[in-house]
């Protein structure tokens, strides 16, 4: 019985390490950095929702990647579950329903972040907590794009 449950941990494990942890940046700012550690450089900034693969760890650090492949180290605790997408073209159109008959409530430009509450084939319905809420086509972004759910609470 426990050979079952060793192959069944080992089969779990495995799938897990095959599937990319894509996080968000739980902060309105959270910087990046070039090294596992507070001393290391700021090689740039990330806003709120941004969101980032996880390639490594390095005791309470994550070395991460976004979606132009740029990385860098981030502080755990500045991260957060949360699904969300960050436009990857120059100009998106958020549309008021999940498809191209829906009116276009409005244009969204490139890098902006925005959490996802739902979705539906190939529409994303998101919002940026503020004034953004509308259905974006995953084409247009990178990031979670899998129906969530439910919202994850902040890695630790």
């Amino acid at each position: 019985m426990k050979a079952v449950a060793l192959v069944f941990s080992i089969l779990i494990f495995s799938a897990q390490a095959a599937t990319a942890a894509i996080l968000s940046v739980g902060t309105e700012l959270a910087n990046v950095r070039s090294g596992p550690g507070a001393d290391y450089e700021v090689a740039w900034e990330a806003v709120r929702y941004y969101p980032l693969e996880i390639l490594d760890r390095e005791g309470n650090w994550l070395k991460v990647s976004d979606y132009v492949n740029d990385e860098g180290w981030i502080y755990q605790s500045l991260l957060s579950g949360v699904p969300s997408v960050v436009v990857i073209s120059e100009k998106a159109n958020l549309r008021k329903g999940p498809g191209m008959g829906y009116g276009i409530a409005q244009v969204l430009d490139k890098e902006y972040c925005l959490k996802v509450l739902e979705v539906q084939g190939l529409w994303i319905k998101v919002t940026d907590n503020e004034t953004v809420t509308g259905w974006i086509h995953n084409s247009v972004v990178w990031g979670f794009t899998e129906s969530p759910a439910l919202e994850k609470q902040p890695a630790h």
